[in-house]
């Protein structure tokens, strides 16, 4: 056999000779952390694999499923008898990849209720569209700033 080895997950993982492997890419709009895409071999003429959702490669074993790491972001909602977007008590669990900020997304000033969808489940662990006035894009390290420069600060007058 030619060509290189690709792993291929059934109820187990095993490796099979192709010319080319496919696999998942990130993706942090899902609870997984990484896209739908099977880990597989193809021909290397074989072109169904786009770029948004998988990886092509031709090395030994390149088709490994990303590696994620947890981070929260909040919940927002509309009550009961009221317009306005809400932070909720409980937090989603976000995926992003090693040594990266993961992104939130809140709601402006400007969302309406009819937006709630955008800022709940895993719809709040992405970065906003560029031209979105309804959504601001924060940094999940800069929520950890908020609660750790003000107790240093505290420390500090304490001294």
């Amino acid at each position: 056999c030619t060509g290189v080895q690709c792993l291929i997950k059934q109820w187990y993982q095993r490796r099979v000779r192709a010319t080319k492997c496919l696999g998942p890419v990130y993706d942090g709009s899902t609870a997984t952390g990484h896209s739908t895409q099977a880990q597989a071999c193809a021909a290397a003429t074989d072109t169904a694999c786009p770029a948004a959702t998988c990886a092509s490669c031709d090395t030994d074993d390149c088709n490994t499923i990303p590696t994620v790491v947890d981070y929260k972001c909040k919940e927002y909602e509309v009550k009961a008898d009221a317009t306005a977007i809400t932070v909720k008590d409980t937090e989603v669990t976000c995926k992003k990849l090693p040594d990266t900020h993961g992104q939130c997304k809140t709601p402006s000033d400007t969302a309406v209720a009819a937006d709630v969808a955008s800022f709940s489940g895993q719809a709040v662990c992405m970065a906003c569209a560029d031209n979105d006035a309804k959504c601001a894009t924060v940094s999940s390290a800069g929520r950890l700033a908020a609660v750790v420069l003000p107790v240093i600060a505290l420390l500090y007058t304490l001294i």
